[in-house]
């Protein structure tokens, strides 16, 4: 501090000078206050507004009082003038810096108001869940519209409300049902407020192939940056054989072309997917788990053939999901919505049922990928087990392998049963088995069924046919277990059964149709049975039978397909009586029908069976609209003559790969029997016997004649019991299955009424 009169350098809390005696007044202090707010602003473009300011002079009068100069020349302390700190510099400097001080102050508000605003934006930008939907339209969308159906439940106001946004790639189908996606292109479509809008055109592409897997992989993380990225496949599905079959090329994409797209990819290492998830059939499996482990997070997907409706849409669960759900409660959202289609579906042909009434055997699980190398290392070792045993206990593997439930039964060419189960049916051949099911028990954190067999991952085990065997060690998760299910398929193709040459010739059928006395509880009460040998026994894995009336045309109508067979010591037993049905009308009850009815589900006090019809909006089987379809018909103590609880049509889409040898994958789809006015019903004849009177052993393939029955209205249809008192002769036949998977069928055996 210096004194304003004769310059004397005074201390700083001087309040006279002791040279001269003047007052000193406190001013110089308030300068570092200016230094302090001016440096306090951290943000760089305060610091450069504040240079912009012109106040040097302050800044350089102030760094004045340290100079050597003022202290070195005595002679200034009464004669150097004021310019140096003079008062009248020092009185602007107060006015000047208030108003600075404010200026600056709200200069820097808005920077950082601004600065604020504009981080929020970017940080806000970037907090988005982007769901990717590769979308093969295929058969489903070209008949029935589903793809259309299920985009058109996505609303774009509560997917932006939770911060959601939906990128789509469509193609692969002869036709769509909307206006938006354009069938002579393969582009990627954005969801906003006015619909699916183009955001990428791109000419047709090969929906099935690598290139344009990866394409719409990294245009959506080039151009879309998020916090979370979910995947959807949508269309058919084929277990180990992939999935997305392309109508326009016959082309779909395979497990190992899916890792190929994905590894062309970003989405992997530190840059995982969130969700892949699969709105097809059968593609929960390890082998797909395995493909996806380095892509990410999670797996969602179903075990069994899944059902499609135009009642409901299994994609809506994205309207509910939000920034912040983990990848569990993303997939509880997709399989509960799933739920519900089932439902749906199952309550869709009438109004009768209640909720949960499922008409098919339905699975979706959720799988942590990151647990599937344990999986894998606990497997290889079970299979090492099993593999060292399949020689001396091949009777004893193919038995089992034969009675344990396949998916897509329908189609048993996937060969595709549940790993958990596996490993419990095989429990006692390898040490290892409960190892295997404690990883996957860590792995499946959520699993939703309606059967008692299905864990939440299938595995490829084949037992009718070898499709997959040649390619399967791309894919496969066990080394030890490629060379088990190779080892088991060349001993079960190489192995001759013998015991069955005179089965054709057996008898002994015989039908209960009197009352009886009340039967020991341990005793089984049926209607037909057969007697086998102990070698047949011994060398048998399972066995149907198959119910024909003679139609004394010289063909025999199959009436009933059942599975449900008692084996009683020697003996093959099953009950026929009370599930044989005709297809009627309510006003016309003398017009009736045989049903081929083919054995679904058997509990306790009810049966479930399959037929086979046809709808129409017109009274000619040749009228508009005729749709092949299943309905599901259930018997039971509340409907003992029977009603229709769901219909459903399958929609096929083709393989046409060279490792999948062309076959066929199927969807169900609800179908609503009140959207058509009348019903008949589909049936197979044979001839059984030719015409020298001889069994024809050669009746399966050589002399099916398909035949369609009377039309009814389907408002007044109606069933009612096969009573066996006709003037028609009924015939059983017994299916024998041995241990190298060859069918036997015995004689037609006449049933005595």
């Amino acid at each position: 501090m210096y004194c304003s009169k004769c310059g004397k350098k005074l201390p700083d809390n001087a309040k006279f000078c002791s040279g001269c005696g003047n007052k000193i007044k406190q001013l110089v202090k308030e300068e570092p206050k200016v230094e302090e707010k001016i440096e306090v602003k951290e943000e760089p473009k305060v610091e450069e507004k504040i240079e912009v300011k012109e106040e040097p002079k302050v800044e350089e009068k102030v760094e004045v009082k340290e100079e050597p100069k003022v202290e070195e020349t005595p002679k200034v302390e009464k004669t150097i003038p004021t310019p140096v700190v003079s008062t009248p510099v020092v009185q602007p400097k107060k006015k000047m810096s208030t108003i600075n001080i404010v200026l600056i102050i709200g200069i820097a508000f808005i920077s950082l108001i601004i600065i604020s605003s504009l981080g929020i934006f970017l940080l806000q930008r970037n907090k988005e869940r982007v769901v990717m939907i590769y979308m093969v339209g295929s058969d489903l969308e070209s008949r029935n519209g589903l793809a259309t159906r299920d985009l058109n439940d996505l609303d774009y106001n509560k997917l932006k409300q939770n911060h959601t946004k939906v990128i789509l790639i469509a193609g692969g189908t002869t036709s769509w049902k909307n206006t938006y996606i354009d069938v002579n292109e393969t582009s990627i479509y954005s969801l906003e407020a006015t619909g699916f809008e183009k955001i990428n055109t791109r000419p047709k592409n090969n929906m099935g192939g690598v290139d344009n897997l990866s394409y719409f992989l990294n245009y959506v993380h080039d151009n879309y940056k998020a916090t979370k990225y979910d995947f959807i496949y949508w269309d058919h599905g084929g277990a180990v054989d992939g999935s997305e079959y392309d109508s326009l090329t016959g082309d779909h994409l395979m497990l190992i072309e899916m890792s190929k797209a994905f590894e062309n990819s970003k989405f992997k290492g530190n840059n995982k997917l969130e969700v892949i998830s699969f709105r097809t059939c059968l593609n929960s499996t390890i082998e797909v788990a395995n493909i996806y482990k380095n892509y990410a997070k999670y797996l969602v997907a179903s075990e069994e053939v899944t059902i499609g409706s135009q009642a409901d849409s299994a994609i809506r669960f994205l309207n509910d999901v939000t920034l912040n759900d983990s990848p569990i409660e993303y997939g509880k959202k997709q399989i509960e919505t799933y739920k519900e289609v089932v439902s749906n579906t199952c309550n869709y042909a009438t109004s009768t049922q209640k909720d949960n009434n499922y008409c098919v055997d339905s699975t979706y699980s959720i799988t942590d990928l990151s647990k599937i190398d344990n999986i894998n290392s606990k497997f290889n070792s079970f299979a090492s087990d099993l593999n060292s045993n399949v020689k001396s206990k091949f009777k004893d593997f193919s038995k089992l392998r034969s009675n344990m439930k396949q998916y897509a039964e329908d189609d048993p060419a996937y060969d595709m049963v549940d790993l958990y189960n596996f490993t419990e049916t095989f429990d006692k051949y390898s040490k290892n088995a409960k190892e295997v099911r404690n990883a996957l028990e860590e792995a499946i954190v959520y699993n939703w069924t309606n059967t008692n067999y299905s864990h939440g991952l299938s595995i490829y085990f084949p037992y009718n046919n070898k499709v997959f065997l040649s390619s399967y060690s791309d894919i496969s998760t066990a080394d030890n277990y490629t060379s088990f299910i190779n080892n088991f398929y060349n001993i079960k193709s190489g192995l001759k059964v013998n015991s069955y040459d005179d089965f054709s010739a057996s008898s002994g059928v015989v039908f209960n149709n009197k009352k009886e006395k009340k039967k020991k509880e341990k005793e089984i009460k049926t209607d037909v049975e057969i007697e086998l040998t102990d070698e047949q026994i011994n060398n048998m894995t399972k066995a149907s039978y198959l119910v024909f009336a003679d139609t004394k045309d010289g063909y025999y109508q199959i009436l009933y397909a059942g599975k449900d067979i008692k084996v009683d010591g020697n003996k093959l037993k099953a009950s026929i009586k009370d599930r044989l049905l005709r297809l009627t009308d309510s006003e016309y009850d003398d017009d009736n029908t045989w049903l081929l009815a083919v054995e679904d589900k058997v509990g306790d006090d009810y049966v479930e069976i399959k037929t086979y019809i046809y709808l129409s909006n017109s009274s000619s089987v040749f009228g508009s609209r005729t749709l092949p379809s299943t309905a599901i018909i259930r018997i039971d103590k509340d409907h003992p003559n029977g009603y229709i609880k769901a219909v459903y049509t399958n929609f096929e889409g083709k393989s046409n790969s060279e490792n999948s040898s062309s076959f066929s994958v199927f969807a169900p789809t609800g179908t609503k029997l009140t959207d058509y006015n009348f019903i008949s019903v589909l049936s197979s004849r044979y001839k059984l016997i030719d015409e020298n009177g001889n069994y024809n052993p050669n009746w399966t393939e050589t002399s099916n004649h398909v035949i369609q029955g009377s039309v009814y209205r389907t408002n007044k249809v109606k069933f009612k019991k096969e009573d066996f008192k006709s003037d028609y002769d009924y015939y059983v036949v017994f299916r024998i299955f041995d241990i190298a998977n060859n069918e036997y069928n015995s004689k037609p055996m006449k049933i005595n009424k």
